[in-house]
């Protein structure tokens, strides 16, 4: 079963259940307030959730220094917006756009995009219809099984890899990963080398693993717990070779990795967005601005030598 057709089913049972109820409680006369209650279900339902992992994340790793409560709310408010429209609308019935076409020419930057847990490559398309990416070849992958263990992703990325480079000429490729999807793209280098990839640049990966992770469902949500074997053996895994071609972006107000450190590995390029959730950073484009500079930095001055940058609303 793909992401969409879950995504699917669980939004018309949802919406189901919801007419139902609202149809025997409502007063009589009233009973037209049961579709309109239906559809802003989903967006208190993800705003309950959202302020459910924002609580965590504020008592587990706390922020320093604390943002004002209009600020927090605003973040907070952003994520439920993005949260909503990915998980009721997106990712159910627009995840079949078509990608920008290939061109062959080995001199253009040949980018794959890996989306995150729970999700598919619609979480791309408002970065693709950026133009940030413009000048460059991009493709994407769904990964499926959508509960399935990341490692079985890797199949995935390097069939992709091998698609890409043969399509576009390039020989080494520039791997983007969402969440989830940084932790499928170290899989792919564990099982088949660093040998195609040029870069790496990771977006609120949960590299060390999240205290919410015990909320997720399937093989997958297990391995991103702290501590969890695959995390652990992923770290092993890692050259300093390998990890010099790692930029690593994370938020500090990130809503499900938590301790925000999580999203950075020892020794890979830093760069540290201010005033976003997890999913809102998809479409943050301070986000893009940061994967556009990594995507075209030169070799011999790109991602080698460690250092952090932090990236504020106000800059």
């Amino acid at each position: 079963m793909t992401l969409a057709t879950f995504l699917r089913l669980g939004l018309f049972l949802q919406t189901g259940i919801v007419v139902a109820l609202a149809l025997w409680l409502l007063p009589s006369g009233y009973g037209w307030l049961a579709l309109p209650i239906a559809a802003f279900v989903p967006l208190a339902v993800n705003g309950v959730a959202l302020a459910f992992e924002f609580a965590v994340g504020a008592a587990v790793d706390p922020r320093t220094p604390r943002l004002p409560l209009r600020d927090r709310l605003a973040i907070w408010w952003e994520e439920t917006l993005v949260s909503t429209r990915m998980f009721s609308f997106s990712q159910l019935f627009a995840a079949r756009f078509p990608e920008p076409p290939l061109v062959r020419d080995p001199q253009r930057p040949a980018v794959l995009l890996v989306h995150g847990y729970l999700c598919n490559r619609a979480v791309w398309r408002a970065l693709l219809d950026s133009g940030t990416l413009g000048g460059c070849n991009v493709a994407t992958v769904n990964l499926e099984p959508i509960f399935g263990p990341i490692e079985r992703y890797a199949d995935v990325i390097n069939g992709a890899v091998d698609r890409l480079r043969a399509a576009t000429g390039a020989t080494q490729v520039v791997l983007v990963g969402h969440s989830m999807g940084g932790l499928a793209i170290r899989a792919y280098l564990r099982s088949c080398s660093d040998a195609a990839v040029a870069r790496v640049i990771t977006l609120a990966t949960p590299h060390h693993g999240t205290a919410l992770a015990p909320l997720g469902t399937g093989a997958n949500a297990k391995q991103m717990r702290i501590g969890s074997r695959f995390t652990t053996e992923l770290e092993q895994a890692l050259s300093p070779a390998v990890v010099a071609k790692f930029a690593c972006i994370a938020t500090r107000d990130d809503n499900l990795i938590v301790p925000r450190t999580s999203p950075l590995v020892r020794g890979a390029q830093h760069i540290v967005v201010e005033r976003v959730g997890h999913l809102a950073l998809l479409e943050d484009e301070r986000a893009w601005q940061a994967i556009h500079d990594a995507v075209h930095a030169m070799p011999d001055h790109g991602l080698v030598a460690p250092r952090q940058r932090v990236i504020d609303s106000a800059t």
